[in-house]
């Protein structure tokens, strides 16, 4: 409200210009809305990306791939004897 001191231009928010709770909930079931169609492209983007990385993660049969496997490979190194 308003003072009747106070300069016209320096007014307090009234009630009138207050959301009633309808239309504050409309507010924010559009803002859900809006959210869930763009966790849906996020979603849809990310199912794009996995779809054209999976095959290059199962391509076992590339020999770049394979040479790196057997370098970090540590299985198939037995442990260094002692000499005594």
């Amino acid at each position: 409200m308003a003072r009747s001191d106070s300069p016209s231009d320096d007014e307090s928010p009234t009630a009138e210009g207050a959301p009633t709770a309808t239309a504050f909930a409309d507010t924010i079931l559009e803002r859900m809305a809006q959210q869930d169609a763009a966790q849906k492209a996020t979603n849809d983007q990310l199912a794009a990306i996995a779809a054209i990385l999976a095959p290059l993660a199962g391509n076992s049969g590339d020999p770049a791939s394979t040479k790196v496997l057997r370098q970090f490979d540590t299985s198939s190194v037995s442990a260094p004897t002692v000499a005594s």
